[in-house]
């Protein structure tokens, strides 16, 4: 029998503006049967929602994600004078191409400051996949030419500022960083998708927005980097953020996923849901982001905060609904649609903190807040 964990309170999230961020930038260059556009095997309109829901999904990480990364960027050449030695370096990025699977290599690519650049696209997945999603990768950086030997301390200084922009990105040392990486969707019919995250999802199908965000989250390193597997032993993940979201309970995991049917509550709410984070997908469902998945990322090294959740309906702020938000209603002359929104939630309430931080492990997260790749995958429900 399938699980049902559809969301029945409507909730929006507001996101605080801060000095720093980490926007998800999505790159669709190698989405060579435009999945995401006319050559989805749905139609076009069908690509387009596809689009917007992975975009929302990205917009919703990169509004919780506050971590502030460097630039990536080659030092120019270095002239030791006008005609003499030169001194250059150079990096390589790889991913997998989103529509082959095959290795893409990039030479000196620029990555701009708090931006993670994320390559999407579709294919035909093995077996009962949905999604792949993962970090990439670099080869090690190379430096070399001639120069005077006057010059060696600006070199030497070049070369640590830029070997460390790619290591670490100005984050210390320890935490999960990198350019970005790719994901990549199912493009079989049989996927059955349900691609418009701005409609409840239809019995039967399988959710594209929980999927996206399943998908984004490993790509941030969720499961799929160093990070994730010194924290993990055996089929316990011992988080410190974690094991707080968790009840005080160290979360039992599957792989790269939390355990299957591992139960949390939706981020910034207290409303429960199983997290987005275990290996499947109930289809008729939508899952969103939980605690438990914040913390997870937490534990690998970023800073999250969750976003102002406001409960529609709610008109006096008092985090319920009920017959005084009603009363403000009539006193206020507000619209049909307003009344509509009481009218959903009426008796709906978000008991807990609504903004709380998920703390890193052995400090709280800030108010606002090379390695082969890797790749997790989410997988549709066994009947």
């Amino acid at each position: 029998m399938l699980r049902s964990t559809g969301i029945a309170i409507c909730l929006t999230a507001c996101f605080a503006g801060s000095s720093h961020g980490i926007t998800i930038t999505l790159d669709y260059s190698y989405d060579a049967s435009n999945f995401f556009g006319s050559g989805n095997p749905a139609g076009a309109a069908a690509g387009a929602k596809a689009k917007a829901s992975l975009e929302a999904a990205a917009g919703y990480l990169s509004g919780i994600l506050q971590d502030s990364f460097d630039s990536i960027a080659t030092p120019p050449p270095f002239y030791s004078s006008s005609t003499g030695p030169q001194f250059t370096w150079q990096w390589e990025s790889f991913f997998p191409n989103p529509a082959t699977g095959a290795t893409v290599s990039l030479q000196d690519p620029i990555i701009p400051a708090n931006e993670y650049i994320v390559y999407a696209g579709g294919r035909s997945l093995p077996d009962t996949k949905l999604g792949i999603g993962g970090p990439g990768g670099y080869y090690p950086p190379s430096a070399g030419g001639s120069y005077y030997p006057s010059d060696k301390s600006e070199i030497d200084a070049i070369t640590n500022a830029f070997f460390d922009s790619l290591a670490t990105r100005g984050e210390p040392a320890g935490e999960f960083t990198r350019w970005g990486g790719a994901i990549t969707f199912d493009t079989d019919v049989s996927a059955n998708w349900h691609y418009d995250h701005s409609t409840p999802v239809v019995t039967g199908k399988n959710d594209f927005y929980s999927v996206a965000i399943h998908e984004l989250t490993h790509a941030l390193g969720f499961g799929t980097s160093d990070e994730w597997n010194a924290l993990v032993s055996g089929s316990t993940f011992f988080g410190a953020a974690a094991y707080a979201a968790n009840g005080n309970s160290y979360p039992a995991v599957n792989g790269g996923h939390w355990n299957y049917s591992t139960q949390s509550t939706v981020y910034g709410t207290s409303t429960p849901q199983e997290a987005a984070m275990d290996p499947n997908l109930t289809t008729g469902s939508r899952k969103l982001f939980t605690a438990l998945d914040a913390a997870g990322l937490a534990d690998i090294g970023w800073e999250v905060q969750a976003p102002v959740v406001v409960l529609d309906g709610d008109f006096d702020g008092d985090n319920d609904v009920d017959g005084a938000d009603f009363l403000l209603w009539q006193r206020s002359g507000a619209s049909a649609a307003d009344l509509a929104k009481w009218e959903a939630n009426l008796g709906m309430h978000l008991a807990a903190p609504i903004a709380a931080s998920v703390p890193e492990p052995g400090a709280v997260v800030q108010a606002f807040l090379a390695a082969l790749l890797c790749a997790g995958s989410i997988r549709r429900p066994r009947r």
